[in-house]
């Protein structure tokens, strides 16, 4: 077999309808605009994330519209170290806060392994009903008071 290539085929690619609809299409436009980038590809985008995580991360921030008192000034430190960089060092909010504003019942955390295992933990109404409940969803995450890691 040496010599031959083998070529390799998605088993599946979302539609032109779907690609419109989803939150990362919208993610990507808004990024593009905001930064004024010079491509509308994904694999452009995608590079864009990797080359200027700052920028990235700071869009994605601003995209899921996160509640804080204080955003802080700088996105990442360190980031030459991975793992060991910071994000967001100098943010303060409230986890609870964040997950509580949605009351549907999409999942407020899910847990995925590197293998595909998938398991749903809670949904923001869950969490929402009761203050134990809330420290069960976190528990379950080892969401502590003041985390920094």
């Amino acid at each position: 077999m040496m010599g031959q290539t083998m070529s390799v085929q998605a088993i599946w690619a979302p539609g032109q309808a779907l690609i419109e609809q989803a939150n990362v299409t919208a993610f990507a436009r808004q990024a593009i605009r905001r930064w004024d980038l010079e491509f509308n590809t994904y694999p452009d985008f995608y590079a864009w994330s990797v080359d200027h995580p700052e920028q990235f991360w700071d869009s994605v921030w601003d995209f899921c519209g996160v509640i804080a008192s204080n955003k802080g000034a700088r996105v990442l430190v360190g980031g030459e170290r991975m793992p060991g960089a910071r994000w967001f060092p100098e943010a303060r909010l409230n986890f609870a806060e964040n997950m509580l504003r949605r009351r549907d019942a999409a999942d407020a955390f899910v847990f995925w392994d590197e293998t595909g295992f998938r398991r749903r933990i809670y949904q923001p109404g869950e969490c929402a009903e009761s203050p134990r409940a809330i420290r069960r969803c976190s528990g379950k995450l080892s969401l502590r008071v003041k985390d920094q890691s």
